[in-house]
């Protein structure tokens, strides 16, 4: 069986991660989102993989090329103009037969989803979940097993189950895609309404693991939940007097200077340093070639990919994106702040600064709750960041 994942769309609410780089590529954990889809279908046996690229598409490729590293075989099909779900998984329809799975891209996922979804052995099938929060997907009801309706982003609460957005189908369906299409609807939640309203679609229950990063803010809350099932490795350089505790993977060529503190669970990439005096709490993950100066907190982050943080530096629940540059005695902690995307607002608790990539902060600057910088930002010495400060904005 072949599976196709959907992974052409930008993820502009994600912003400002997703400047250079489509969601599906936001590194939680030290690993790309659509890495999590491409391991959990090989675990199940699917290796056969279609990837539908279209934003920066080049990041993609580039990261999986044909797939040999990951026991798998992806070919590429290009979605031109981001349209819609439906109109993303068109762009396959010649390279598919028979029965094949379709996932989104961007969602964190485990080998248990795709195992729930292959024990049915039924076509055409919808894999649903309890959500908390329901009103932000597509809400399913349910009668006798199938899917008798599905409620896009209810106002009420109509209940919790909801749709993951991952279906085994038959290459039949590409006929009712095309149909749609032609009357400019383009989504697949409206093409697996109407095959419901004719044909019985199997509804399967799954209690794996699946998790999704619509706002900056759930990359902390993904992070999080992926780290809990880390486990131990250290590869890297550990001096004298540095103290670790809990779960930590430590890459190779990463140097742990003396009187660091480590409390998993954590992951350091490759060819870091992290220097004297730095505590590093729990549920951060740090990339590769960062490096934390001496004396710097961290904790509760993401400190994407060649980032640099100064001596004396304070992060708190914050993601800071690649390249990024913040020189000594960067603050931003942490707290509930009301944070504006895309014109709507939103009230977060426990949350710390947003900086895109190659944001590059001088001495002593401070980033208040929910501030989020946009990406080759430059800030002067003892700047405040608050609000949101567009890309390539000099702050002075």
């Amino acid at each position: 069986m072949k599976a196709v994942i959907l992974a052409a769309g930008e993820g502009s609410r994600l912003w400002p991660f997703t400047y250079s780089k489509p969601k599906v590529m936001i590194p939680v954990a030290n690993r790309p989102i659509l890495e999590y889809v491409v391991r959990s279908l090989v675990a199940n046996g699917i290796n056969d993989i279609i990837m539908v690229v279209g934003y920066k598409k080049e990041r993609i490729m580039t990261h999986f090329e044909d797939g040999r590293d990951y026991g798998a075989r992806i070919d590429y099909a290009v979605q031109k103009k981001q349209l819609g779900t439906a109109h993303a998984l068109l762009a396959a329809s010649k390279m598919v037969k028979g029965d094949f799975v379709v996932l989104p891209g961007d969602n964190v996922i485990d080998s248990n989803v795709v195992k729930d979804l292959l024990s049915a052995d039924e076509s055409p099938c919808a894999l649903i979940t309890e959500s908390e929060i329901p009103s932000k997907y597509g809400v399913v009801q349910i009668r006798s097993g199938k899917i008798a309706d599905i409620m896009e982003k209810p106002e009420e609460m109509v209940g919790n189950l909801i749709s993951t957005g991952i279906y085994r189908m038959s290459s039949d369906a590409f006929t009712r895609i095309r149909s749609h299409s032609r009357k400019g609807v383009h989504d697949l939640t409206s093409v697996v309404r109407d095959l419901s309203s004719s044909d019985d679609v199997l509804a399967v229950h799954t209690s794996g693991k699946w998790i999704d990063a619509v706002y900056p803010w759930d990359i902390l809350r993904v992070n999080e939940t992926v780290l809990r099932d880390i486990g131990e490795e250290k590869s890297g350089k550990v001096e004298k007097n540095v103290t670790i505790k809990g779960p930590v993977l430590i890459g190779e060529e990463s140097l742990l200077r003396s009187g660091s503190y480590i409390q998993g669970p954590v992951v350091i990439g490759r060819g870091c340093e992290i220097g004297p005096g730095t505590v590093i709490y729990p549920s951060t993950s740090i990339g590769d070639n960062v490096r934390v100066s001496a004396n710097s907190v961290v904790e509760e982050s993401v400190i994407m990919s060649d980032a640099t943080i100064g001596p004396g530096s304070h992060i708190s629940h914050c993601v800071i994106g690649e390249g990024a540059f913040l020189r000594s005695r960067f603050s931003s902690s942490s707290s509930t702040a009301t944070m504006d995307v895309e014109g709507d607002f939103h009230k977060v608790r426990d949350i710390g600064s947003f900086l895109g990539e190659d944001v590059f902060c001088e001495d002593g600057v401070v980033a208040s709750p929910g501030a989020i910088v946009g990406a080759k930002s430059r800030v002067s010495a003892m700047r405040v960041l608050r609000g949101t400060i567009p890309d390539k904005s000099l702050v002075v």
